[in-house]
């Protein structure tokens, strides 16, 4: 079984430059936010949990990644809804995807990712 391994090493590699931009990682599930502040290596977060992070124009997950353009502008103000084209990809499959986003600023920072499954996908900054 081959693991795209490249997209998982440009997260890892991004990390570091958003935590240094004043950017914050959101994920779909924010007990992993402890181990990103403590520099845990993102391949060790993400082969212990099932949680994906949102960055720009990506999500990725272990053994998940999906590319989109243009790239979710993070900053966006509440209410926002963005549309976008791309890609995600499992070990030995790529499917094109529609990619739609709803900004939320209240209370905790969030998105939600409605891409035409059963149950949208929340993504949170963390704290």
């Amino acid at each position: 079984m081959r693991v795209p391994v490249l997209p998982l090493a440009i997260s890892v590699l991004l990390l570091p430059a958003m935590a240094a931009a004043g950017g914050m990682p959101w994920v779909s599930d924010t007990a992993i936010c402890p181990d990103l502040r403590a520099g845990t290596a993102l391949p060790d977060i993400l082969a212990e949990t099932d949680v994906l992070l949102l960055q720009g124009g990506t999500i990725t997950g272990m053994e998940y990644h999906c590319v989109f353009d243009p790239a979710l502008d993070l900053d966006a103000p509440d209410g926002t809804i963005t549309t976008h084209i791309g890609y995600c990809e499992e070990p030995g499959f790529i499917t094109p995807s529609l990619f739609t986003f709803r900004m939320e600023r209240f209370d905790t920072p969030r998105t939600t990712l409605f891409d035409g499954g059963d149950t949208p996908t929340v993504y949170f900054a963390c704290p």
